[in-house]
């Protein structure tokens, strides 16, 4: 069990000087994901003949006026146009269900030109964003196999990119999103595969040392990083992209080795071909632990980032939380992962730091459960389920609360660790994942104006616990999606053990200091017996309500063992020091 402290989270001072990347992804462009832009998705026999037709509100369509527009009746689809048998699903699939690889490149080239515009930069720009995040396709310079159906296309529009962010002063930092043979096995890796695996990319190899020859598709995609980034140059696109990232999440059964040395070779290609200061990132194989054993630690190695990647709603244990339980994870489990690297020795490397360039307002709903039947209703009513669902203003303050708490914890200013964030993403089509969608939350102001680039959000938004205590614990607020079940909670994830998120921060105080402490709670020998009492009462209570509710932990015996619990919030004070405990 952890042991939760408070001392981490408290207001902090800055002397001014430093900077914060405040970014949002542009994702779904480059690299085609169902959830953002599910029309796109949804193919009709007559797309794969070329005959384009669009949905009705569909996002990249072209403008009504366009001689390509051509809309899309349900008369149509349950006629001349019917889905196509095949599913659809990546890239690869897409672009693989066109006859031929010119039509794939014509319908894609309408959804490069018409998804990203130009006023959706200016938005983003003059709330106070300072860099935006493109992931790339390693298809986008024409590395393409006789094997492979990608297409490319997408490099001129990446191009217009630039220069809208040349004209509104915003930098760019793109990433290679995909790699050949796929880095995880996801969709957003250009093939979806069977299973969370690196195999296809590293090969799949158990041991490898420095000097032999490297597994084939990780030798391509040095290659690429190398077209690419010669390409950002010799385009005089480099005084705007000052950042590149060389791999999106590589799975965690990347060969550590192979891993380590490509991340070595990318940085010196990107360097050469960009410049000695360009910021260069990686991913963590999700766990940033792995990287405390000085990798990159020295003074050459600043401008680096080790990326991670934080949700909520990927696991059934983190969707099932309050709404406060929510806030105090971002103020514990989360902040703890945004501090937990990178060091050498126990010290802050003079090296590598740390970037969060994924994070999102999604915390009780899971997308891959809800993707399926989005797609499905798309083929039956030629209309996407929930398209114009709208947030109930309860719940918008509380995403309010819960991005404003990611801002402050991913910033982490009191470690002078972090370099700031990107949220994902910059917008989504319809709503039924309207938590992902940047610009909406600005219309809906459940995303904040943001701070000067050299003003901490914890100044302006207060800290991170400050934040939980303003949220209400209102469970009408959560709408889990799938259904829990008592199965899925126990299975899904790692077993929540913070004290602060437990207790829905109801063992947090304020010191005499103003400062937050964890409140020692001092049980009276002669008064066991009544404590034994009370405290077996009240778990009988709160199982029974939280039973009938369907909300919370279901269980006493369950893996987050309460009993166990009740005692460490009891006792979770041991890493304060004793003026702490001061009320």
């Amino acid at each position: 069990m952890s042991q939760s402290s408070a001392s981490s989270m408290n207001a902090s001072n800055t002397d001014g000087k430093k900077t914060w990347i405040r970014g949002v992804n542009i994702g779904g462009w480059q690299v085609l994901e169902r959830y953002i832009t599910p029309y796109f998705f949804a193919l009709t026999e007559c797309h794969l003949q070329g005959d384009f037709r669009f949905y009705q509100g569909q996002i990249d369509a072209p403008p009504s006026d366009d001689p390509l527009y051509k809309p899309l009746t349900l008369h149509d689809l349950k006629g001349d146009c019917p889905p196509v048998d095949s599913p659809v699903v990546d890239e690869w699939t897409l672009t693989g269900a066109f006859k031929n690889k010119e039509l794939a490149k014509k319908y894609l080239e309408i959804h490069y030109k018409n998804f990203v515009k130009r006023e959706d930069i200016a938005a983003l720009k003059k709330n106070g964003v300072t860099h935006l995040r493109v992931p790339l396709g390693h298809w986008i310079k024409g590395d393409i196999t006789n094997d492979e159906p990608y297409v490319d296309g997408g490099w001129p529009y990446f191009q217009r990119l630039v220069e809208w962010c040349r004209e509104e002063g915003l930098e760019l930092w793109p990433d290679l999103h995909t790699a050949p043979g796929s880095q995880n096995g996801f969709d957003n890796s250009g093939r979806l595969g069977d299973k969370m695996t690196c195999s296809g990319w590293d090969g799949g190899v158990s041991t490898w040392e420095s000097g032999s020859d490297l597994p084939p598709n990780v030798d391509r995609t040095l290659q690429i990083i190398d077209e690419i980034t010669a390409a950002i140059s010799n385009d005089k696109l480099n005084d705007i992209v000052t950042g590149f990232g060389v791999l999106n999440e590589p799975a965690s059964d990347c060969n550590a080795d192979v891993l380590r040395f490509f991340y070595d070779r990318a940085l010196d290609i990107v360097r050469r071909n960009l410049g000695n200061t360009t910021n260069v990132y990686i991913g963590d194989m999700f766990d940033s632990g792995r990287w405390n054993d000085g990798f990159w630690a020295g003074p050459e190695y600043k401008d680096t980032f080790l990326d991670s990647h934080i949700y909520q709603s990927f696991e059934a244990r983190t969707r099932h939380l309050s709404p406060r339980q929510h806030i105090a994870m971002v103020c514990q489990r989360d902040h703890n992962d945004v501090v937990g690297c990178c060091y050498n020795d126990g010290h802050p490397t003079e090296g590598i730091g740390r970037i969060f360039s994924e994070w999102s307002a999604s915390f009780d709903q899971s997308v891959g459960d809800q993707v399926p039947w989005l797609m499905q209703g798309i083929t039956e009513n030629g209309v996407a389920e929930k398209f114009d669902r709208q947030l109930s203003p309860e719940r918008k303050r509380f995403l309010r609360n819960f991005v404003e708490a990611q801002m402050v914890s991913y910033e982490a200013i009191n470690a002078h660790e972090s370099s700031g964030w990107f949220f994902w993403n910059f917008k989504v089509e319809g709503g039924v994942f309207a938590e992902w969608d940047f610009l909406r939350g600005i219309r809906e102001e459940w995303i904040p104006v943001l701070p000067e680039p050299n003003i901490p959000s914890e100044h302006v938004f207060g800290s991170c616990y400050d934040i939980i205590f303003k949220t209400e614990d209102d469970w009408k607020i959560i709408d889990e999606i799938p259904d829990p079940s008592d199965n899925t909670i126990s299975e899904e994830g790692s077993p929540i053990d913070d004290d602060i998120v437990l207790s829905h921060a109801s063992n947090l105080r304020k010191n005499s200091h103003g400062q937050w402490v964890v409140k020692r709670e001092v049980v009276s020998y002669n008064h066991g017996l009544f404590w034994f009492v009370a405290i077996f009462a009240s778990l009988a209570l709160y199982w029974v309500k939280r039973k009938r509710l369907r909300r919370g932990y279901s269980s006493i015996e369950d893996e987050f063992e309460l009993r166990k619990e009740l005692r460490h919030v009891d006792t979770a004070t041991g890493s304060l020091s004793s003026d702490e405990y001061a009320t």
